[in-house]
């Protein structure tokens, strides 16, 4: 007897796409130079005068700032920038609950607590009249996070932080140049944290940088925090607060700064693939780019998994599996960081609590924005998602196999 014919490439068929798709970090003479510069200047930490301030100075300059300050990641890039606005023990800072993890756990690191905001049924970004209910007297600040590289509504979160006395942290691991009506991300917070990790659009291998508009007492505090509590540069023991060992390394620095000036090209590229991609695939499929938002980064490419096939008992995890058999990487969207046990008793873990976050993390799933940079990308995406929609049952059959 033959074997039934399968048309998911899951279960043994060909797959709808074969070729690679570019790589990501891109590897190029200009970065390889870069680094060789570096190691010829025997110059190979962040202690004045080398690539990190050139790389702080550009980065000021590209987004009109007063100051920013480069450092290891986008994490500690959170935890400097909470306290050098001095959030510690006994505060609450608002963050939305579909986001990476880091952004709550920084929260914690600085021994705050971070309480849980919904987010927008739509988009997947911050609901900030969702933040209106989840004030308390310790409330000190709200993170922002630009999800996927898509703004959240800068004018709305900065007008609730001004109308109840909070800080506003822009969170902008995911967005460099995104921009909300005219609102460029970067340009609303207090600060925003940037971060250059491999995957990032301005990737160093790692880094990431606290961007402070015009508050230079702030940005002499971040320093010294960074910089184990002492100025930049100094080799006295001038510690005068506590601070940590959070600088960027000079080698990172060098390749994030060889890359900037490639920025608005690669950008071009990925919005135009994106735009095209969500015109193949259903309205339901794509999530929805705000009316509002002017520019999208794209450093996700967001979908929904289809209603009917989670009412067949169906997952996300199940289809991008799928996903990635076809030959598109694709991986399930965060988890509603409230519902991860390192949080369990620190939020609310009530299902009724941010049920938009929870429907994310059911729904959503991402693919990376080097996809983008091929102009295949929605036609085989929706190829790919045509031939699972039209095999539910063999997936769940594998989904059964698999458990």
């Amino acid at each position: 007897m033959s074997e039934p014919v399968t048309t998911l490439a899951l279960l043994g068929a060909a797959p709808v796409r074969t070729s690679p798709f570019p790589l990501w970090p891109t590897p190029n003479e200009r970065v390889e130079s870069a680094v060789r510069e570096v190691v010829r200047s025997g110059h190979w930490w962040q202690s004045g005068g080398g690539v990190s301030e050139r790389l702080e100075e550009r980065l000021a300059r590209w987004f009109g700032a007063a100051r920013v300050v480069c450092v290891a990641n986008g994490t500690v890039a959170l935890e400097i920038g909470l306290r050098g606005l001095g959030i510690g023990p006994g505060d609450e800072v608002l963050v939305p609950a579909t986001t990476f993890v880091s952004t709550a756990s920084a929260v914690v690191a600085v021994g705050a607590l971070p309480v849980s905001v919904d987010v927008d049924a739509a988009t997947w970004n911050l609901d900030v009249t969702a933040a209106q209910d989840r004030l308390s007297p310790r409330t000190r600040a709200l993170v922002a996070v630009h999800l996927a590289g898509q703004p959240v509504d800068l004018t709305a979160c900065r007008r609730f932080c001004d109308a109840h006395g909070l800080a506003l942290v822009e969170d902008s691991a995911q967005a460099i140049g995104a921009r909300w009506a005219e609102a460029r991300v970067g340009t609303a917070g207090d600060l925003t944290t940037f971060s250059f990790q491999a995957a990032k659009l301005l990737p160093g291998g790692d880094g990431g940088a606290v961007l402070i508009p015009g508050d230079a007492a702030l940005a002499e505090r971040v320093e010294r925090l960074a910089n184990c509590g002492r100025p930049r540069g100094s080799s006295r023991y001038d510690h005068r607060i506590a601070g940590t060992n959070g600088r960027i390394s000079e080698f990172a620095a060098a390749v994030v700064l060889a890359q900037i000036d490639d920025y608005e090209t690669l950008w071009a590229v990925r919005d135009r693939t994106a735009v095209a991609a969500a015109a193949f695939l259903p309205p339901e499929a794509a999530v929805l780019t705000h009316p509002e938002v002017s520019r999208h980064d794209h450093y996700m490419f967001l979908i929904r998994m289809p209603e009917t096939l989670l009412d067949d008992g169906i997952s996300n995890a199940a289809f991008a599996a799928a996903l990635t058999a076809e030959g598109l990487p694709a991986q399930v969207l965060y988890p509603a960081w409230p519902a991860l046990p390192a949080f369990a008793r620190l939020d609310d873990p009530r299902p009724e609590v941010c049920p938009a976050g929870r429907e994310a993390a059911r729904r959503g799933i991402w693919l990376h924005h080097r996809m983008l940079l091929d102009p295949r990308f929605g036609e085989d995406l929706a190829t790919a998602w045509e031939r699972i929609m039209g095999a539910p049952e063999e997936l769940a059959a594998w989904q059964r196999d698999a458990a």
